[in-house]
This record gives C-alpha cells, structure tokens and sequence, in this order.
C-alpha cells in the first residue's frame, strides 16, 4: 500500500505539473500574440505612410502635368492652330509655355486620331482605343502603363471648342517615364518601382529580397487576382514588405511599388520579451509545483482512495470491499459512512444481477414506460427487435413511434392490459410481426407501463408462404385442367372448319364472281389462324421443360389473343416494336407466356377509364439480358403503392368490374426472380405505367 501512495504522489505531482505548465504556455501565447499584434500595427503603420507619401507624390506630379495640359485645352489659339493643322502655329503656342520637358514629350492627336505633333509610339498606341473613349466623354485622366521593363506615367487630356455645342478637335497626351528617384521618399526602406508584365526577378530588386522572389510574386498575383491596390505581407522575423499595384484604363496590373522594411528592432523587441516570460515561467512553475506537492499530500491522496473504491465499485458492484485505511477528521467520518453503504450495496447488487441475467437472455424485448408512454427501461433483446444499433435511438423515445403504430395504445392499457397477436410495424422500411404486451402497473401518483415485444416474423412469413403455394398449386392445376379442355376443343373445331374451307372453295370455282364467298374463306382462315395459334399456345405451356424460347414469338401471340378482348380489339390504339434478331432465353414457354399475359392483361384494365387508351410494346437486348417493355397510358398507380404492387394478395381492383385477387404481379415477379430475372415497374398517376421484364440471355 505504501508503494502505491507514493506511486499515486508522484503522479499528482507530474499532474500538478503538466496542468500548470500548459496554463503558463496558454499565458504566454496570449502574451505573445499581444506583443506581435503591437508590433504588427506599428510595421502597418510606416509601411502605409511610405506608400501613401508615393501615391501622394504621384498624385502630385499627374495634378501639374493635368493643369499644363487644360491651359493648353482652353487656349483659343491653340485650338484654332489645332483646327487649321498647322504644326508650325501649334509650335508657335506651345513655345509660349516655356516648359522644354512639355514641348518634348508632348503628343496631339487630331479628332480622327490622326497624329499632329510627337511621334507614333507603340505604348500609346495600345492604350490610344481607352483613351480616345474616355476623351469623347470629355473626360481627362492619368494612368500608369509598361513598356518594355521601363514604366510611364501617362497623362491626357481632350481639346473641344468654347461653342455652345462641344466638338471633340484633338488630344494632348503626355508620356513621362518614372523612376524612383523622382519621388521624395523615406530612405529608411529599401523602394523598387518595376513593371508588371515582368514581374520581380534578380535585377530588379535588392540583394536581400532575391530568396523571397517567388513568395512575393505570388503575394502580388493574389492581389491583382481580388482587383486591390494595396498588401502589407510578413516574410519572415527579419523582413516586411507593402505592395501597391498600379492599374491602367482597362483595370489590368500595369506597375508594382516595392516597400522592404527590415524588422531589426522588432525582433529585439520580440526577444527581450520572451526572455522575460521565460522567467516568469520559471518562478510560476517552481511556486505551483510547491503548492501542489503539499495539497496532494494533505487532501488529494485521501480522496483519491476513497474515489478508486468508487470506480471499482461502479465498475463490479459484486466485489464490493471497505476501505481499509483510517482517516481523521471529515475524511473519517466519509470512509466511515463509505464502508457502511458497501455493505448495503453488495446484499442489493447480488439480487438484481439474478434477475438482470434473466432478462438479458430471455428470447422476447422487455421493457418499462412512463405515464406518457416513453421508453425508460429495457433489456438488450427489445432494440435488437426495432434494430437499432444503440441505446439513444430506444431510450425516451415514445413507443407508438418506434413502433409505427397509428392507433394509440396509452388510453386502452390504462383500463386493462392489452395483448396484440400477429401486430404487423414498420422498422426502417420492413415489415415485422410482433406479439405486443402492455399492462399497466400504478407507480407513486402516476401510471408506468410494463410491456413485452416477441418478433414472429418468420413464423408469419412461412404461414402466409404455404398459404401462398397451395393457392398457386390450385390455379395451376386449374389451368392446367381448363388447356386440356381447350385443345379437345379445337381439335374438334379444326373438323368442321376444314369442310367449311373446302366446300366454299368448291363453290368459289362454280361462282368466281360471287364476292361473299371470299369473304366467308377469308373469315375462315383468320379462325383457323386464330385456332391454330391457340392450339400451340396450349400445347407449349403443357410443356414444362426449360428450352431456349424466342421472346419475340410469345409476345407476338399473347397481343393476337389479346384480339378476342372486344375492348382490346375496338379501342386500344397498339404500337408494337419487336426488335429482329433478339437472342433468346432458357424457361419454360408456360412460365413466360403467363408473365407476359398478366402484365398486358394489367395495361388492358388500366385503360378503361382512360382518355387515350394506348399501349406501347416493344423488346430490345441491353448489356447480357433481353427486355420486354410494356407501357401503357392508363391511370397510374399511387406512389404509395410502388412498394406493395407485388405483394401478395394487394390489389387496386376492389369494387371494380374484374376485381382481382392481387396474385398476377406477385406471382410473375416470382417466376421471372426463378430465372435470374428482374421486373421494374415505373409510374405516374393520369399518365400511366410501365413494366419492363428483363430475362439473361441463354448461353
């Protein structure tokens, strides 16, 4: 024992520890993220009033060159001199002006950009299109654009007479080139000026920029990407820069301005700091260290039996042992009352592990619900019934829902116990049988309900099977009966028909111009056709063998019996597309045949009430399976009923002329299922319904 305090000491000490050094390292991140938001916002600061100086001296310079150029404008000699195209008269005025940097650089274009004064120039003219444009709205301005690796600062104004009605006579531009050392800035900063079109490179920049090329290329296109003008970016501890980006008349990047801030003194700044927290950090730890070393010695061990006893007892309530050690003081009394409740707990926990052994192994879901019928106690077995995988999908959850149920139960337990044989829920979208006990227990002032749940599905599910069976044992032995009937009959009307035949044609040649003889053999081929096809019908579906069937035969003679439907015949607009070539499949003719039947036999009754009575049929071959489609125009069926249309015994026919008993579709989705098959089934309610029987190609 005295092994495992010391242990247990040691321990709250490494705590004590661990939990004070992250509080400091938390303090000291705060601490330092203050210090470098302060010294952030002071670099901020200088690197902004040094690009707002340029941008303030460029303004400058663009405001000069802007007012030369509207006194020029205005001057009515001048724009008679412009009017007249006279370059010695132009000179003339310009001469007056006493500005040599003017007089060379200047550039006047007439109204139809015809060049007057200067010489043509590939910079202007790239930019002349914007220019023009804005000069028409008698618009001046100034833009900065590249040419070359050189950058010009270009200023333009439009000449347009005094008359009351302006007319556009010429353009002043004037080109200058810009080099830093035009402009009066901070020394302090390292200051670069280039064109964007080539970017940063190693002879454009400082020595101590050249490793941060590619970084802040990157930093200059995010910023033309987002359309801004400015960016103050940190390369690292030693380096800052400010970026502004220069834009021409089209709003493309035409210059950069470089500012590189060397951030000496901030990190000296940085440093001083952290070596004073580095002592603060050091004192803390050694002072907390102390403190915690004796509180764990004094309060924290004590408590820290007594709470593994807990743990343990919490964790095997049947190993229940008192607390050995003595205390003095508060800490006594609670070992005291501690042991006391053990023994108490141990004579309670064996009688409730006997019954909860019962209850977790039997075979039905036990459970106990509150007044308003919530789920508060249950055995492992209840969730495995709903199938839910943990205990937050059960637990105070109202039983109605989980169930499924419409009918509320609450009121009809409180009168009497209640029991449900063969209830039939809905859990996550599959349909159970359940045996449902509920009987009322009173509980202080209120009611709490006890309840039992046994899954029967599979005793439900093999009852309605055999049920199933023997029905289709029944009819196929009826249809089977009803083709033997059917083939003595045609056999005995094959006779009669024959002689019929025989005896017209024996008149026809006595009376060859007698049209109703022909159409009586007429009418008398066509029955012995329709005969004939019956008769093989018959006796291909007596046939129960598997043999390679051609599909396209079957649907072929199910729609020319469908002929005999006087409904079929009269009303039903038919389209019919076999595609040639179809290869065939392995069954039984009788089984397919009878799938095909249903499924017309379907379309035929959805009709009825339909204004366009049209049927669609049609079989092509899609990746290893030949398909026979069935669409009709009818009167759909209701998404509700998507999931229940092959089910056994459902139908939509009750009440109706020719009700059913909901066992076509079941049984052909059975039978095409026996052949490695699929049935899909597609619906819109007043637009109609299609089925599509898909059969594997026979090998």
């Amino acid at each position: 024992m005295g092994h495992r305090k010391a242990e247990l000491e040691k321990r709250i000490f490494v705590f004590f520890f661990i939990v004070t050094f992250f509080i400091v390292v938390i303090l000291i991140s705060i601490e330092w993220q203050l210090a470098k938001f302060g010294i952030n916002q002071y670099e901020d600061v200088n690197i902004k009033y040094t690009l707002s100086n340029f941008t303030i001296s460029l303004n400058e310079k663009n405001t000069t060159m802007q007012h030369l150029l509207h006194t020029l404008s205005s001057d009515p000699n001048m724009i008679k001199a412009i009017q007249s195209k006279s370059k010695s008269n132009i000179k003339k005025n310009l001469a007056r002006f006493h500005d040599t940097q003017l007089i060379n650089n200047l550039i006047l274009y007439d109204k139809n950009r015809n060049l007057i004064i200067g010489e043509e120039w590939e910079l202007i003219q790239e930019h002349f299109s914007d220019i023009f444009q804005y000069s028409s709205k008698e618009i001046s301005s100034s833009f900065v654009a590249n040419y070359g690796l050189k950058l010009y600062n270009i200023n333009f104004c439009p000449v347009y007479s005094g008359s009351t009605i302006k007319v556009l006579h010429g353009i002043f531009i004037i080109p200058q080139k810009i080099e830093i050392g035009q402009f009066n800035l901070d020394s302090e900063y390292l200051l670069t000026f280039v064109s964007y079109k080539d970017a940063l490179n190693e002879t454009q920049v400082p020595k101590i920029l050249k490793s941060h090329i590619p970084q802040i290329n990157d930093i200059i296109e995010d910023v033309v990407n987002i359309k801004q003008q400015e960016s103050i970016n940190k390369l690292n501890l030693e380096l800052a820069t400010g970026i502004k980006v220069m834009y021409d008349l089209r709003n493309d990047p035409s210059g950069i301005f470089l500012v590189t801030y060397i951030r000496n003194v901030n990190r000296f700044a940085q440093q001083s700091l952290l070596f004073f927290i580095l002592i603060l950090l050091a004192v803390t730890l050694i002072m907390i260290s102390t403190l915690g070393n004796w509180f764990s010695k004094t309060i924290l061990i004590p408590v820290k039996n007594i709470s593994n006893k807990m743990h343990d007892i919490a964790a095997n309530p049947s190993i229940i042992e008192p607390i050995g050690e003595k205390y003095t003081g508060v800490l006594g009394d609670m070992v005291n009352t501690f042991n006391n409740m053990n023994i108490a707990l141990k004579n309670h926990s064996r009688s409730l592990n006997e019954y909860k052994i019962i209850t977790d192994n039997i075979g039905s879901g036990i459970f106990w619900l509150d007044n308003d019928f919530n789920v508060i106690v249950f055995n492992p077995r209840f969730p495995e019934i709903l199938e839910c995988t943990s205990e937050k999908d059960v637990i105070n959850k109202n039983l109605n829902e989980l169930l499924g149920l419409k009918e509320q139960l609450i009121e009809k337990v409180q009168d009497n116990s209640i029991t449900l044989h063969q209830l039939e829920i809905n859990i996550k979208n599959k349909k159970k049988f359940v045996i449902l006990n509920i009987r009322a227990v009173k509980y202080q002032e209120n009611f709490r309900f006890f309840g039992s749940i046994t899954n029967i599905t599979k005793e439900v599910k093999a009852i309605k099977a055999q049920e199933a069976m023997e029905l289709e044992l029944i009819k196929s032995n009826k249809l089977a009966e009803i083709g033997r009937k059917v083939e003595g009959i045609v056999h005995n009307l094959n006779s009669p028909l024959n002689s019929i035949l025989g005896y017209a044609q024996l008149i026809k040649k006595d009376n060859k111009d007698n049209k109703d003889i022909n159409k009586i053999i007429e009418a008398g081929k066509n029955m012995a056709h329709s005969v004939k096809g019956l008769l093989n019908k018959v006796k291909k579906s007596n046939v129960s063998m598997m043999s390679p069937i051609d599909i396209n035969e079957i649907v072929a003679q199910e729609l020319n019996l469908c002929k005999h439907n006087l409904f079929f015949k009269h009303y039903v607009i038919l389209t019919k597309n076999l595609q040639k070539d179809l290869p065939e499949v392995k069954a039984v003719y009788g089984d397919i045949s009878l799938c095909v039947a249903n499924i017309l036999n379907n379309a035929i009754e959805a009709l009825k009430n339909s204004v366009d009575k049209n049927i669609k049929v049609r079989t092509y071959k899609i990746d290893d399976m030949s398909a026979i489609e069935v669409k009709d125009s009818g009167e759909g069926i209701a998404e509700e009923n998507f999931k229940k249309i092959f089910e056994t015994y459902f139908t939509t026919k009750v009440g109706k002329e020719g009700s059913g008993f909901g066992l076509g579709l079941a049984i052909t989705k059975n039978i095409i299922e026996r052949y490695n098959g699929k049935i899909i089934m597609s619906s819109k309610l007043g637009v109609g319904t299609t089925f599509t029987i898909l059969l594997p190609v026979a090998e």
